[in-house]
């Protein structure tokens, strides 16, 4: 098959509106100065074809809690997180809430 029938094979397929796109939670851990972490949780819409990721502003807000503090895995804890490290396994931070501490 050459280069102009591959396009017009391509041309001829019709994206099914509303498929290609789903919503997801996205949460991560931010550090503060002072040591603690806030928790930021929002929700986007990614788009299943290309992978892009798209947040919408509009009554969507982004919601952040905390303080949470990082404990040793063997300690109480009231949150986890996983991620692959930079070597490839997947690596695991514990979080524990504290009260805010009024200034």
């Amino acid at each position: 098959m050459n280069l102009k029938e591959e396009k017009r094979k391509m041309a001829n397929k019709v994206e099914i509106k509303g498929i290609s796109k789903f919503e997801e939670t996205i949460t991560t851990f931010k550090r503060e100065d002072d040591g603690t972490y806030t928790k930021v949780t929002k929700k986007v819409t990614r788009n299943r074809k290309d992978s892009s990721v798209k947040y919408h502003r509009k009554n969507n807000p982004v919601i952040e809690e905390g303080p949470y503090l990082l404990v040793a895995p063997g300690e109480r804890f009231d949150d986890i997180m996983s991620f692959e490290g930079l070597n490839g396994e997947t690596e695991v931070m514990h979080f524990r809430k504290i009260e805010a501490r009024e200034e």
